[in-house]
Order: C-alpha cells, then structure tokens, then sequence
C-alpha cells in the first residue's frame, strides 16, 4: 500500500466523520456573543417534539407544505404538525433509521436511509405508499413532481422513481472525485424539471421523465496541489427565482444562471456548501468561517457581511420579513437586519440547531438535535 492511498483513507475517515467545511475542523472555541441594540424579538407560539436527530445529520429537516410542517427524527419517526398550532395530525414509526428526509412531491412524504431504501408515505395520513431500493446510500432528501420522485444517491449519482411505486424510471452518474463532502444538496424540482448539484462541481438541469441532461455548467473549479483542496461539490440546494438559477460550489464560489441558456451571469468568490435563501434585492449565504454574506442578485457584488459568528457552526440563512434567521450549535437564535446585516435580535434556546429555519410571513419554524419543534412568531 503506497503513501498516498494511505492518506486517501486517512483523508476519508476524517471526513465522513465531520459536519463543517471540507473536513478542515476548526477546534477553536465559538466567538463570544458581542451586546446588540435590540430590536426585534421572537415570541414563541408553540413546541413539539419530532424525535432526536444524529448529530451531523444536516440532511434530516423539517418541511413546510399549505398548513402542515413535517419533520423526521434519526430512529425513523416522521411527524404532521399544525403548522399554526402545533398539534400532532399523526406521527408514522418506520423500522428504518433515516439518513435524510423529509422531502416532498406528488402528495408523498419522502424519506431514505443509509442502505438504500427510499421510503413514501402519504402526506395526508402517514399511511405507507411504497419502499424502493437504490444502488447506493440516500444522501439528501429525495423530492418528486410529475409522477417521479428524484434521490441522490452515493457514488454521484441521481436516479428517478416511480411515485406510483417505487421501481427505476432512470438513472444519471457522474465522475465521482476522490474526495468528497458529507452528504449531497438537495434537488430542487421545477415542474417537469430538476436542478441537480453533483460533487464534481457541476450543476445540471435534467428532463424530469426520463433523467435527460438538458445542460450542465461547472460551478466549481477544483484548484489545488492536495486532493483536500480539489473539493468543489455542489451541496448546496439550487434556487431559481423567475429565470435566474443560484448555485455555489465549495471552495470555489456562488454563481447566477440563466435557466434558458445556460450562460453564467456573475460569481461571487464565496465558498459554502450550505442552502441558500434570497428575497426581492439579495443572495443570503453563510460561507466559510460562518461568515455571513448578502449578495446583490443582480450584479453578485458582496451587499454586507456579518463576521460576529466565527466558529458558532451557523445553520444555513432564513428569510424572515425584512430580517435574516440563523440558527447556531448553542441553541441561539440570531436575527439580522436583512439590508445591513447588524444583529438586532437573539433568543437563546438550548439544544444544537443543525437544519435550515422554515419561514412563511412573519413565522419561522425550526428544529434542534434534542428533536424539538419550534414556533416563532416575529415581534417588532
């Protein structure tokens, strides 16, 4: 055995292991919370309980569909809440431990599992629809559209199956780089197409029916003399707003894309591999170092960054009204002032805070590693 598959597997092993950036684990204790002029709170609605989540598990997050949150613990429990209330509508035990979920499409609640299972329920009732198997573990959650249900897979891979009944429609494989980031972005469905990111840096649009690539743009360059440094997955869940797609790559950059061409419209020099979220002027991102950044969504110049959360392990970005929603691994919750990004609000809640927060109107919806559900209501 050579000198450099031994670093490959030692490289390996690390990784998988890890929840922050690249496996590049920063062991410095968080920054300490600087005072803040409040203004802003939180007032809490409601709690629940969805069952515990296995700590790095970032691909287990709630969902919000019409008046219905759905959310997933580790050990296999899926849960309807009022989404207003807070009352459990049902709650379904599987005897499968999920590694990603929920997702949605076709009135079905979408989970899978490391071993390849992939898992619906009918989104009304809990009641089982199917289990399908694919060739590989279920890396994020698997979301659905015109009768077809998209999983990502290990092995950078993406294949399609049967909302009816779980058997392959298609299947697409890209190269797979030597190295790769825990997990995989989700697809992002957009009528009878889906937005797919791949580990090799590339994002590709793909024909919903039969798993046709339609184009694809690399997002990431993988630049650098160790295989560490060569890492540009794509992780973080597409979004289009009207024609224009936003995508980043790890250690590369955030970009816009023209979804008709395909032509690059600008790009950010902002490496994440965290979801994203934007509202009608900016591009919000948590990068590296848990730096947070708006950037302008029509030229891509830097708006702010907000440097005060160094190592605090920031969930990804929310839009909340005119405020930025973060989440952090002490169970605070922070609220940034969406065209300045100064800290006007804080709740301290406890229990570590991995899955982006779920926004609608003036509420946000989050879920911590304890399993708790959270109602907020904003209160200016």
């Amino acid at each position: 055995m050579n000198i450099r598959f031994i670093f490959l597997i030692t490289a390996l092993t690390f990784l998988s292991g890890c929840s922050i950036f690249g496996g590049k684990e920063d062991i410095s204790p968080p920054a300490k919370l600087e005072p803040y002029s409040e203004r802003v709170k939180l007032i809490r609605a409601w709690k629940a309980s969805s069952g515990k989540i296995t700590k790095n598990n970032r691909q287990i997050q709630p969902i919000l569909v019409d008046t219905t949150l759905y959310a997933a613990s580790s050990a296999g429990v899926i849960t309807a809440f009022d989404a207003e209330t807070g009352k459990t509508l049902w709650n379904r035990k599987l005897k499968l431990n999920l590694s990603a979920g929920v997702g949605y499409g076709d009135g079905l609640l979408l989970a899978g599992t490391e071993e390849g299972e992939v898992v619906a329920l009918y989104a009304s009732n809990g009641n089982p629809a199917w289990v399908g198997a694919v060739q590989g573990g279920v890396a994020a959650s698997p979301e659905g559209g015109q009768n077809v249900v998209v999983v990502p897979i290990t092995g950078n891979k993406l294949v399609g199956l049967s909302a009816t009944d779980g058997s392959l429609v298609w299947n697409l494989t890209e190269s797979n780089p030597r190295l790769l980031l825990r997990g995989r972005g989700r697809p992002l469905v957009v009528t009878d197409v889906v937005l797919a990111g791949f580990d090799n840096g590339k994002l590709t649009l793909i024909r919903l029916d039969n798993g046709q690539r339609l184009w694809e743009v690399r997002v990431g360059d993988a630049i650098g003399k160790t295989e560490i440094e060569r890492m540009t997955d794509v992780d973080a869940r597409p979004m289009i707003v009207n024609d224009t797609v936003y995508t980043a790559a790890y250690q590369s950059r955030v970009i816009a894309i023209d979804a008709p061409t395909a032509r690059m419209m600008w790009e950010n020099e902002v490496s994440t591999n965290k979801d994203m979220d934007a509202d009608e002027k900016h591009l919000y991102v948590v990068a590296e170092g848990d730096i947070v950044y708006a950037i302008d969504r029509k030229s891509g110049e830097t708006a702010w960054e907000q440097d005060k959360f160094a190592n605090r392990k920031l969930t990804p970005p929310a839009v909340l009204d005119e405020y930025i929603i973060v989440g952090d691994s002490e169970g605070y919750i922070h609220i940034l002032n969406s065209s300045t990004g100064v800290i006007e609000g804080r709740e301290k809640v406890g229990g570590e805070f991995l899955a982006q927060p779920v926004t609608r109107g003036q509420t946000v919806w989050m879920q911590n590693l304890d399993g708790d559900i959270f109602a907020w209501q904003l209160s200016q």
